[in-house]
């Protein structure tokens, strides 16, 4: 996918995206000395090919480049690990169906401030009751969402038709997603990662 050219029209049209935590409001993302991020995808099922597409959805939408990701194969190089937090479902063709056939938890990029914290960790877990077609079509819509929380989109967007809803129903970034992720990059951040060793 092509990324579109920015809406100068439409100065305003994003939704929040820095974090409220008292007292400070804080924002994150990566800066351009820890590009490329890397990722370690779960090995196991559709995971490497879940977090893939994440990468390159989000990826489309910054016009310069400020944003761009790789999967390393090795864990402990990782800037963001992503895994299933329980069961493995079993690889099939997602449908269309739009269920909370699973969820998905991003660690706050806040705890970068905790010199503790080196990595980001996502979580996908489903849920065993929905058909594997509804189970495949929702990870690949949260495993999406999630990888935008890792970006430091760490707000829900109020709007629906936006992959950064709460539970979403769309399969990629809308027009909201990509002018709010483009404005984040533009900021400077309050919380960025720790240098690579």
């Amino acid at each position: 996918m092509d990324p579109a050219t920015p809406d100068r029209e439409c100065a305003g049209c994003y939704y929040s995206f820095a974090d409220t935590f008292p007292p400070d409001t804080f924002v994150f993302h990566w800066t351009a000395d820890r590009l490329p991020v890397r990722f370690w995808a779960d090995p196991r099922g559709a995971m490497p090919l879940l977090v893939r597409d994440a990468i390159a959805a989000w990826e489309a939408q910054f016009l310069y480049g400020e944003f761009r990701g790789v999967i390393v194969s090795d864990s402990t190089h990782a800037d963001v690990i992503v895994t299933w937090s329980g069961t493995v479902p079993v690889d099939t063709v997602p449908d269309s169906t739009v269920v909370a056939a699973c969820s998905g938890a991003t660690t706050n990029p806040e705890l970068f401030s905790d010199s503790s914290v080196d990595v980001l960790h996502i979580g996908v877990d489903v849920d065993t009751s929905f058909g594997r077609p509804a189970v495949a079509s929702c990870v690949r819509r949260v495993t999406t969402h999630e990888v935008g929380h890792s970006l430091g989109l760490v707000r829900h967007s109020p709007y629906v038709t936006d992959i950064m809803y709460s539970s979403a129903p769309m399969f990629q970034p809308s027009a909201e997603d990509r002018r709010t992720v483009e404005v984040l990059y533009h900021t400077r951040p309050t919380v960025v990662p720790p240098p690579r060793p």
